[in-house]
């Protein structure tokens, strides 16, 4: 009996050893990845990486985690006119290299913040955006051919990467002719490689996108 009890104090104690190695192995991974991205995105500070799931080493012997959360503020890519407010995607199925230089994910999905002034800073000069009062709808002041023009727009998402304003409605019959032709888009880029823009709603804040993809690269 006292052998069996000092066996299970050895076991016990070995899995508590397992389990702080563990953690800590996580929370430097998670300090790696969020390194990588940083350096890969051109991101003003670090992003908050959470990885699921336990244990992580087992994980990490396979080079393939089941979950990783990611959490960015301020994104912008040089190929895009909006800067992103935040970025959120989980990512499942994340096949990674040795030295997290490469993190692809079976699937993935995420949440999209572009502030007001963010899409009025990217739209033509004179033209401003604002929140509507329902999801589908912001207020929008623009100028064509020398006509100001104020009323409801419609917003949405296409093309996978771009959100567009569409059928300006100012009230009036005659200048709703010119709103009929109101329909610029606004390119989303820095978002994850293989992520494409599904739906969007517009809320006091600023626009909330909906995005989802398959084989999404974070570093790419």
């Amino acid at each position: 009996m006292r052998n069996l009890r000092r066996l299970l104090i050895i076991l016990v104690l070995l899995f508590g050893v397992f389990v702080t190695v563990d953690r800590v192995a996580v929370r430097f991974a998670e300090d790696q990845a969020a390194a990588k991205i940083q350096s890969a995105r051109g991101l003003a500070s670090k992003p908050d990486v959470t990885i699921e799931g336990f244990p992580f080493l087992t994980q990490l012997i396979g080079s393939k985690l089941d979950e990783i959360k990611v959490h960015a503020n301020d994104v912008k890519d040089q190929q895009s006119k909006v800067q992103i407010a935040s970025l959120d995607a989980d990512l499942t199925g994340v096949q990674v290299s040795s030295d997290y230089s490469s993190a692809v994910a079976d699937r993935a999905t995420g949440r999209v913040l572009l502030t007001y002034e963010a899409l009025t800073a990217a739209l033509p000069n004179g033209t401003t955006v604002a929140y509507g009062g329902s999801p589908g709808k912001v207020k929008v002041s623009t100028n064509i051919g020398g006509q100001t023009l104020s009323g409801s727009a419609d917003i949405s998402v296409t093309g996978g990467n771009q959100v567009q304003l569409s059928h300006l409605d100012t009230g009036d019959a005659g200048l709703d002719i010119l709103g009929n032709i109101f329909s610029p888009t606004v390119p989303v880029a820095g978002l994850p490689s293989g992520l494409r823009l599904d739906s969007i709603e517009a809320q006091e804040n600023g626009v909330f996108i909906n995005a989802s993809g398959t084989n999404v690269s974070l570093n790419g």
